[in-house]
């Protein structure tokens, strides 16, 4: 198809792309109420995409799809006005008006017998059957809408994700947290360990950043007297992209003032339980406490399991954080293929990565990480059993980590301490590490009280509630190369 099209619809006098619709009753209102709509012989409008058209001389039989479901309406020659104008402008694809009335034809499908029509909005590609659906993979992760026409378990992810977003709101919101909101662009980026996405403001003449974590906002506020808030919103961080990865991605991060690290821990219990019950129930599940991922089936029920970061490593590496040197955990790397940048390789960033490649993926069961090492975790107090670790803790769900969490570091010396070592890391070339920000520093010397914070990965939790198996399946637009020419 081509704009000729168009040209030919216009000279009959037809928008082929008019600014209002009539519709009232989207399809499944239809279907519902068919029988009474049969028997009272009522008339109505509804609207929705031509998805097939069996053309028989005098009848035409096309299947209506709109986003509730999809039907069948039949037009006929000595019934339907303009009946040879809609052979001659109509094809699959196009979105369309009908005005019609219930009708059993002979093979009993429930249809609608149309009296009239409109065009709503002309198509100009070929658009597929939608019996042959679309095969061209590269197609449809570049056109997710494809997808979305086409295959409705993909529609039906989405449908899924929206609703995670909408319960977990509701459950905050019920728990007393107020939903709030910190700037995107930033300038001071900080709040994790991430390459930023850097721009520019001309207005001010200043270099901004797209944020890599809203922490160190969401903890000002925290200052300012707030004490328990969340925020559900983009971050963005120059990184690479697979299946567990996209450089930009949606979060949700809380702060709880007056909350230590053993009660966040059961406060996320609770609220990931309450989320997969609710999420269970409304898609009316037996067990309403378990999920099934990726062939494994994941209990919520339960208190999750607590190990720690150094024992952990030491299990499946053999190697002691504390005794082992750093010498010790580099051949380790090297011998398991495992890559680090040696110009700013310390202990803790080569055990870290030592375990995203060969640990994580064996925590299946929801799992707390705790105790991680003071160096990879420069915003959260120190253990006071061990001040070379830190109150943080990690939650891992089918191998994957969906948490990060930590009692934060509210004592502005010690993260004034923490930010210039983290700072020495940057001018060796870790373009990773957290940069030095005065004015977190500022708030933090007008006072943050004890306070615990977590961040989750909405994008990973949207996987395992799903069972999907990358973040490219519940991110509608994920990043891809762009074709080339």
């Amino acid at each position: 198809m081509d704009e000729e099209i168009i040209k030919k619809i216009k000279s009959l006098k037809i928008d082929p792309y008019p600014a209002y619709c009539k519709r009232d009753f989207i399809i499944n209102e239809v279907l519902k109420n068919f029988n009474k709509f049969l028997k009272n012989k009522k008339r109505f409008w509804v609207a929705g995409r031509i998805m097939a058209i069996r053309d028989h001389g005098n009848i035409i039989f096309i299947d209506l799809k709109d986003e509730s479901n999809k039907i069948q309406c039949i037009l006929k020659s000595d019934f339907t006005k303009d009946f040879k104008l809609f052979k001659e402008i109509f094809n699959i694809g196009d979105f369309v008006n009908i005005f019609g009335e219930a009708f059993l034809p002979a093979t009993k499908e429930k249809s609608i017998l149309t009296k009239k029509f409109v065009l709503l909005a002309k198509i100009l590609k070929n658009f597929p059957k939608e019996y042959y659906k679309v095969k061209d993979e590269e197609l449809l992760v570049r056109c997710p809408y494809l997808k979305t026409v086409f295959y409705k378990e993909y529609k039906e992810t989405f449908d899924k994700r929206f609703l995670i977003i909408r319960f977990l709101r509701e459950i905050l919101w019920d728990k007393g947290f107020v939903e709030v909101e910190t700037p995107i662009l930033q300038t001071h980026y900080g709040g994790a360990l991430a390459k930023p996405f850097r721009t520019y403001l001309e207005a001010l003449d200043i270099p901004l950043y797209l944020r890599i974590a809203p922490e160190l906002y969401l903890k000002k506020m925290i200052v300012g007297g707030f004490e328990k808030i969340f925020e559900i919103g983009k971050n963005f961080r120059n990184e690479g992209i697979d299946r567990e990865h996209n450089p930009e991605f949606t979060m949700m991060e809380l702060y709880y003032a007056y909350c230590d690290r053993e009660k966040l821990m059961k406060f996320v219990e609770d609220l990931l339980k309450e989320l997969v019950v609710k999420f269970n129930k409304y898609f009316k599940k037996k067990d309403i406490y378990t999920i099934e991922y990726q062939g494994k089936k994941i209990n919520f029920k339960n208190k999750w399991k607590r190990l720690k970061y150094v024992d952990i490593i030491k299990k499946y590496t053999g190697l002691d954080y504390f005794k082992n040197p750093l010498e010790d955990f580099i051949n380790f790397a090297e011998k398991n293929n495992i890559e680090f940048n040696p110009k700013v390789i310390t202990k803790g960033k080569i055990v870290d990565e030592i375990f995203k490649k060969m640990i994580r993926s064996n925590l299946i069961q929801p799992t707390f990480l705790i105790d991680h090492p003071l160096e990879i975790s420069p915003l959260a107090k120190r253990n006071p059993k061990n001040p070379e670790l830190t109150l943080r803790f990690q939650g891992y769900v089918g191998g994957l980590e969906i948490i990060n969490a930590f009692a934060e570091l509210n004592d502005p010396i010690d993260q004034k301490e923490r930010f210039l070592q983290e700072a020495e890391q940057i001018k060796k070339g870790d373009e990773e590490a957290h940069p030095y920000d005065e004015t977190f520093i500022e708030a933090l010397e007008y006072g943050m009280p004890p306070t615990a914070g977590l961040g989750i990965g909405i994008d990973r939790l949207v996987m395992i509630l799903t069972n999907s198996k990358s973040l490219k399946d519940v991110i509608y637009f994920p990043f891809v190369k762009e074709k080339e020419i």
